[in-house]
């Protein structure tokens, strides 16, 4: 595939495609989310992608498939939180562990001070600020595979760090 055969893919279907995507996630961020992750996919596959018919069945079913995995996500992302939530209850009825649980957040603090300037802002934004890769990308002016390593290391530095103190 070439860049022009991906611009006129792009031109041609970008728009509809957003639509499809808006309907199934009901968020204007996410969607445009989803289309790109789509097409980026596409461009890192075009020497290889062959597609049995039309674009357009193609790129819905990428877009539901998409959906699918969103979904999924949020579903555990959501168990997650309600699991969190729970225990964070159980902490506060406790006085020693609410205490406990002080001391590693102010441990999660220092630590993340440690981190080098570039990599300590990339992880503010992201968990204290709440920005997507995206924001983040556009707003420190860095691709969002860098934004993502950044995150990747500093997640990796603080679970080798909080693990030995016992949280």
């Amino acid at each position: 595939m070439t860049v022009r055969e991906f611009e006129h893919i792009y031109r041609t279907h970008g728009k509809k495609l957003f639509r499809i995507s808006l309907v199934f996630v009901k968020d204007e961020n996410r969607a445009a989310e989803m289309v790109q992750d789509i097409f980026c996919s596409i461009w890192e596959r075009r020497h290889t992608l062959e597609v049995q018919g039309n674009w357009e069945n193609y790129l819905y079913r990428a877009a539901k498939f998409k959906y699918y995995n969103f979904y999924r996500d949020t579903i555990s992302e959501q168990r997650s939180l309600s699991t969190y939530a729970n225990a964070q209850k159980e902490v506060v009825d406790n006085v020693e562990e609410t205490v406990h649980y002080n001391q590693v957040l102010d441990h999660v603090e220092q630590l993340v001070e440690q981190l080098p300037p570039k990599r300590k802002e990339v992880y503010k934004l992201s968990r204290e600020k709440g920005l997507s890769s995206r924001e983040i990308s556009q707003k420190l002016h860095i691709s969002e595979k860098t934004v993502k390593n950044q995150l990747t290391k500093s997640l990796a530095f603080l679970k080798v760090n909080v693990a030995p103190y016992d949280c």
